[in-house]
């Protein structure tokens, strides 16, 4: 299944690109990247996807061939005005939304704040209740973790500062714990917390926490770490199916 791609200006100065797959005329699912990603990181999902369900998976801004903001803000707030902008643009007025990490948050702050535009609610490998005490104790368990691993199976320097680079973002982006339950409570929308196997972003306890104040489910992608999309696409595309083919009688 090929994609289409089509370029929204959300401002005078910036555009981003907007990538599309599955029935132009299908159930709107709109997929947010996380952090350091792009729409091409959902490719594999996408395609797996029914036909019937249409993938909009934007280029946020400042990632992939999207432009940077010429006023460098990247903020949660101004990725969800960006979304709003998309949506309008393209003449979506309601759709699920699935988020990854940074995206994650990002559809949790439009849900919480469009209601009446979200139909369901996934997020992936990022919960309501990830706190900076909570991010701490997954920090201890990835230094123990690579302490205790023998020198063959030691992950690359590299991978460990980009996960402490993680540890230190997910906490205070779109606001603290409380401020995102309530962005839950407001939402309410049927919500999906999908958490890879061998995360050391999102633990199962605060997978559970989150879906719980959604009264949601929780999900665990098999053979995969944080960025759930590459780990085990396929896994990703039935959990997501499963989950949203009961709503897709519903137009947006």
């Amino acid at each position: 299944m090929s994609s289409r791609r089509r370029v929204v200006t959300v401002a005078p100065e910036l555009r981003l690109h907007v990538f599309e797959w599955g029935d132009e005329a299908g159930w709107p699912v709109v997929v947010l990247h996380g952090g350091a990603h792009h729409a091409g990181h959902w490719e594999a999902v996408c395609e797996a996807m029914p036909g019937e369900i249409r993938c909009i998976v934007p280029d946020q801004r400042g990632h992939g061939r999207s432009d940077w903001a010429p006023d460098g803000d990247c903020s949660c707030r101004a990725d969800v005005e960006d979304l709003v902008a998309v949506l309008d643009a393209i003449g979506v007025e309601r759709c699920a939304l699935v988020g990854h990490s940074m995206g994650g948050l990002n559809a949790l702050r439009f849900a919480g704040e469009h209601p009446d535009r979200t139909l369901a609610l996934v997020l992936v490998d990022v919960g309501a209740e990830t706190a900076k005490s909570g991010m701490a104790r997954v920090e201890k368990r990835l230094d123990a973790s690579r302490q205790a691993a023998p020198p063959p199976t030691e992950r690359p320097d590299e991978e460990i500062a980009f996960d402490r680079r993680l540890l230190a973002f997910v906490p205070t982006y779109c606001g603290d714990a409380a401020h995102r339950r309530a962005l839950l409570e407001s939402a309410a929308a049927p919500t999906l917390v999908l958490r890879g196997e061998h995360s050391r972003i999102l633990t199962r306890e605060g997978a559970e926490a989150t879906a719980a104040i959604a009264g949601g489910e929780v999900a665990e992608i098999p053979d995969a770490g944080h960025p759930v999309s590459v780990d085990n696409p396929s896994a990703v595309a039935e959990a997501l199916t499963r989950f949203l083919t009961p709503f897709t009688h519903r137009r947006g």
